[in-house]
């Protein structure tokens, strides 16, 4: 097996399939085309009360053309090799099961599973296919999830610039029909499978009281992770607004890390907002690219160190601030966390810990995920294979957050599915916005 790529990541978000990204000048898709109405009777009291989002992470059927999990597809697999790594390079390798009979396994999953390490949420393998077109941000289908409420499907995600993206389709939107019939979830993800053929959707919005129109044809289409924009405070202080979705992919999300702080720049941003409720992992390289945007005076100090088990400590690695072009001098930090915001998002909020005061490095949403560990994939012919093999650092040789980052004290907020990201009504980007002008979220 050979040495691939360095990862930090939890379960990967949005698992991929299909091909490349088609343009969509060949489809004859239409933009959302709006009519206020004098009463938009979206959700009931009932879906209002109790309408809980479910984080994408764990819901992404309606993005994907075919079955949302890593393909199931039997292939050969090296199961001697999976095993010396877990008595080799594996983080806990020292508590691995010794003389484990191997032979009967069909699935590297499975054998991955019963071999781990009771602390281990996380090692896992997918095939070669599947890891393409993750890091390529390529998928297929509409490029959204919804779910099902009284009068339709409640559209609670919508991946930058895919094909829903493009015509318009916002989150917080209600699809009441698909193709003139009452939309659901699973007619909606039984719809979005039809690659190449168009789909009329109905929507009513409550926070504009508009009925729209649109339709979109499902494909194959390659998507972006991040976006920033310059936002004002209700007491008019300029605030960038980031909102990245995932760290896999390094070409294609510095390129968009780097657009998105070009701006920041122009703009002298001293206060910035990341948006990573739903960013579970990726890149180790891409997380200390993001970090080096962060800081204009801490150049060479440590970020954060990849520390391997005691056998392998020739592996250890510490990452370093460089000071880019575009890199800020951020005054405060506001993170929008959930239970999905893990791995290469908590390092990022652990390496600035050190360098900011705790009233400046501040958490809005919910506890993060907890996973102060990362792994480097090994692959053979058909598999990459991605173990437990370090615990990550920060420049105080801090670790233990396997429980997760907990908010800042007062700023336990709800995600918000009634509005977009980067609405400043929003719950949690308006707890931010509070905060800046406040020092408190509430």
């Amino acid at each position: 097996m050979n040495l691939r790529i360095t990862l930090l990541t939890t379960i990967l978000l949005f698992t991929a399939c299909g091909g490349g990204g088609s343009s969509s000048s060949k489809y004859k898709d239409s933009k959302m085309s709006c009519q206020p109405t004098t009463s938009v009777n979206i959700f009931s009291k009932t879906d209002i009360e109790t309408f809980s989002i479910n984080n994408p992470i764990n819901e992404p059927k309606i993005l994907l053309a075919n079955n949302p999990t890593f393909s199931t597809t039997p292939l050969a697999f090296d199961k001697k090799g999976i095993y010396e790594l877990f008595q080799t390079e594996y983080y806990w390798a020292d508590e691995t099961v010794k003389n484990f009979d191997y032979s009967n396994y069909t699935s590297p999953q499975a054998l991955i599973d019963d071999l781990k390490n009771s602390k281990d949420r996380w090692s896992f393998a997918m095939t070669k296919e599947d890891y393409g077109n993750l890091t390529s941000q390529k998928s297929g289908g509409f490029g959204f999830s919804c779910q099902d409420v009284t009068t339709g499907c409640h559209v609670t995600y919508v991946r930058i610039d895919s094909p829903a993206d493009k015509i318009g389709l916002k989150r917080s939107d209600v699809i009441t029909k698909i193709n003139g019939k009452k939309a659901t979830h699973d007619a909606i993800y039984k719809t979005g499978k039809e690659l190449e053929k168009i789909a009329t959707f109905t929507v009513k919005r409550k926070n504009t009281n508009e009925t729209c129109t649109g339709s979109v044809t499902p494909r194959d289409y390659t998507y972006k992770v991040a976006k920033g924009e310059v936002i004002h405070s209700p007491k008019n202080e300029k605030v960038g607004y980031f909102r990245l979705d995932s760290f896999m992919g390094a070409e294609n999300i510095v390129t968009q890390i780097d657009d998105a702080f070009d701006n920041f720049k122009k703009e002298n941003i001293k206060k910035l907002v990341i948006d990573l409720r739903y960013n579970g992992g990726g890149s180790v390289t891409v997380a200390s690219k993001l970090l080096d945007k962060l800081s204009t005076t801490q150049s060479e100090n440590e970020q954060f160190t990849l520390a391997w088990n005691d056998d392998y400590k020739k592996n250890n690695e510490t990452y370093r601030f460089e000071k880019d072009s575009n890199s800020l001098d951020l005054e405060q930090i506001l993170f929008l966390t959930t239970r999905g915001t893990a791995s290469a998002s908590e390092l990022v909020i652990s390496a600035m810990k050190p360098y900011l005061s705790e009233d400046n490095v501040v958490i809005i949403g919910d506890r993060t995920h907890g996973k102060p560990v990362g792994m480097g994939g090994k692959t053979d012919a058909n598999y990459y294979y991605f173990l437990i093999n370090f615990v990550v650092k920060n420049s105080l040789g801090f670790y233990d957050y396997f429980e997760g980052f907990p908010t800042t004290s007062g700023c336990t907020i709800d995600d918000d599915p009634f509005h977009e990201m980067g609405d400043k009504n929003e719950g949690m980007l308006k707890a931010a916005l509070h905060y800046v002008d406040t020092g408190s979220c509430q």
